[in-house]
């Protein structure tokens, strides 16, 4: 018998889906739903994980990328985590030149036995040998077999370090006393309940030795039974390089986290039991304002069990996590003096939007480029005023003749005259027009792209203003909801080299790890609508007309350089395209051009993980 929830699924997937009535034979009408969806999208187990968090129109997406032959196999899945005896063996042979030696931290409450036996098996299946596992148990006495099978295995290993709590004090203490136990001059969190991949710390020590890293995080996947029945691309948590932003928005550091002892010692305190449930957010946030060199090794190092009592698994058996993460972040912002005002986002508990307190509010010019007809000028021009809740700015436009009836009392219109007898490309026009335009900032605007939401350009300025942020992009959609812009990073096996990130996603999705409802790092921002300092135009001398056909991919790759800073997406700035196509295919010249001048820099681009497309998950 159907549940009134599978009943009210399978309606709705019909409905939204499109699937017609007809095709669905009598035998599928007396499956369960959920046997039903599951046989139709082609996945071999439909997981309410999907659905609870990535929403149906994820679920969607995921049988069309079923349906077009774009889901990942089972075995392209394994092989982002699970490696053959042969490569094991081969990195247990290899001789680092420093001296590395790993304490991993661990603190023990009442863990059950097969999880603990599985965590320290993970342990000592290392390939990198040159560690300690550091336990400090905080167990009941009806949990007396955690101290016992411990001792027991310290008594046969002596890179195995346990300590018996006189009583528990909670997460953060725990773990500080845990520390004490600790000779190793980089450290390693290691949950009491997960398992470290064999490599992890062979990856770990590579890094340190090449990069001289500091602070050093990976890639993880969630798992339940086993390891090696992992089978839902949405387990798996492939994350970008590093940036700030995206950490105020949410911990997606995680795990695993390892951090050099002296950036430790760096700080009065390790973990601070005021921001228990989170204090891993609040520690990477600290250590990594202090770290000389951040890396992110992008490989599947770790793996995180979901169980009933798992924060991974339901938020609300540590609501206070929420809470904590709240202040946090918070806290960060009074250590780097800045102000704001942090709430959570209406999808997520552990998404955090921040709007930050501005002294002053600077003067803008929102520069058209584009179609300069009458009535396409005038229609953006009504929604700029329509849909703008912001007093200090100016339209400048940049053409032969002045706009015929194109006239309005609530902003200044700026007319900048161009000598249709010389061409001109892009980059030229807009130059022109920025040099005789007022503002601090500058927002270039395609005239087929209209605001949607009124608090566009303080959502936008409050990111330009900031000396480490180079350029600014908001949310652009489609007039059919699809999304148009959210991000581009650089990918050197695409023709034009250029990621788009979301690209035609839906706006009811939220994307993988949610990148569509929160602020974030990006390598490019589109020139159909981004703000930048008039400064940092300045300084560069404009965009540059040689590169044709990515003056905007130029100009944000040098602002990004010159300012030793990083380009900004937020979700909160929207905006749509009347356009239904806002990029045009590149020519082989240009893209040439473009890659003879950034190649190194696309081959090491982090915006975008490497497997996100290879996975259909981005």
């Amino acid at each position: 018998m159907a549940s009134l929830f599978e009943f009210y699924m399978y309606t709705y997937v019909i409905v939204e889906f499109g699937w017609s009535i007809k095709n669905i034979k009598r035998r599928d009408m007396k499956m369960s739903v959920k046997k039903y969806i599951k046989e139709q999208i082609g996945a071999r187990r439909f997981d309410l994980h999907l659905l609870k968090n990535y929403g149906v129109y994820s679920v969607k997406k995921n049988w069309e990328n079923r349906r077009y032959h774009k889901c990942p196999s089972k075995e392209l899945m394994d092989e982002l985590h699970i490696l053959d005896e042969q490569e094991l063996n081969k990195q247990r042979s290899v001789n680092f030149n420093k001296k590395i030696k790993f304490s991993i931290i661990t603190p023990l409450y009442n863990t059950p036995k097969k999880f603990l036996i599985e965590l320290i098996e993970s342990v000592e299946n290392q390939t990198y040998a040159n560690w300690e596992l550091c336990l400090a148990d905080g167990s009941d006495k009806e949990h007396s077999y955690v101290g016992e099978f411990c001792k027991k295995k310290m008594s046969n290993d002596d890179r195995i370090q346990y300590h018996a709590l006189e009583k528990n004090e909670g997460i953060s203490d725990n773990t500080n006393e845990c520390i004490k136990l600790a000779t190793g001059n980089y450290y390693a969190l290691l949950d009491h309940d997960d398992l470290l991949h064999p490599s992890a710390l062979y990856e770990v020590a590579k890094v340190i030795e090449a990069k001289g890293a500091d602070f050093i995080y990976t890639d993880e996947v969630k798992f339940r039974k086993n390891i090696y029945s992992i089978d839902n691309p949405y387990y798996f948590n492939l994350k970008p390089g590093f940036s700030k932003y995206d950490l105020r928005s949410h911990n997606y550091i995680c795990h695993l986290t390892v951090f050099s002892k002296q950036l430790l010692e760096s700080e009065p305190v390790f973990y601070r039991h005021e921001f228990d449930g989170s204090q891993d957010h609040d520690m990477v946030l600290r250590m990594t304002e202090k770290a000389k060199k951040i890396v992110h090794i992008p490989k599947v190092l770790y793996y995180w069990r979901i169980h009933e009592n798992s924060v991974s698994m339901n938020l609300k058996v540590k609501s206070y996590a929420v809470d904590s993460a709240f202040r946090a972040v918070q806290a960060q912002l009074e250590r780097s003096g800045e102000k704001g005002k942090i709430s959570n986002t209406k999808s997520f508990q552990t998404l955090y939007r921040i709007r930050y307190e501005m002294d002053k509010f600077p003067f803008i010019s929102i520069v058209l480029h584009g179609d300069f007809s009458d009535k396409n000028v005038k229609r953006v021009i009504e929604k700029i005023v329509e849909q703008t809740d912001y007093s200090r700015y100016e339209v400048v436009y940049c053409t032969e003749k002045p706009l015929r009836d194109v006239e309005y009392k609530e902003v200044p219109l700026i007319h900048v005259k161009i000598d249709r007898t010389i061409e001109h490309n892009n980059a030229q026009k807009w130059n022109q027009a920025i040099s005789e335009a007022s503002g601090e900032h500058i927002v270039l605007l395609d005239t087929d792209v209209y605001p949607t939401n009124k608090y566009w350009l303080q959502e936008m300025v409050m990111y330009s203003m900031k000396k480490d942020v180079a350029v600014v992009g908001p949310k652009i959609l489609y007039e059919d909801d699809r999304i148009a812009y959210a991000g581009i990073a650089l990918k050197d096996d695409y023709p034009d080299k250029l990621y788009y990130l979301c690209g035609h996603d839906s706006i009811r999705e939220i994307g993988y790890e949610a990148m569509l409802l929160h602020v974030r790092r990006t390598g490019i921002v589109t020139s159909a609508c981004m703000m930048f300092k008039k400064e940092i135009w300045h300084d560069l001398g404009g965009f540059d007309a040689q590169m044709l056909e990515y003056e905007d991919a130029d100009f944000c790759l040098r602002a990004m350089n010159n300012i030793k800073g990083v380009n900004i997406w937020t979700c909160f700035a929207k905006l749509c395209s009347k356009r239904e196509k806002l990029y045009q295919i590149k020519s082989s010249n240009a893209i040439s051009s473009f890659v003879k001048k950034y190649q190194r820099i696309i081959e090491q681009d982090d915006i975008a993980h490497p497997e996100w497309d290879e996975l259909g998950l981005v």
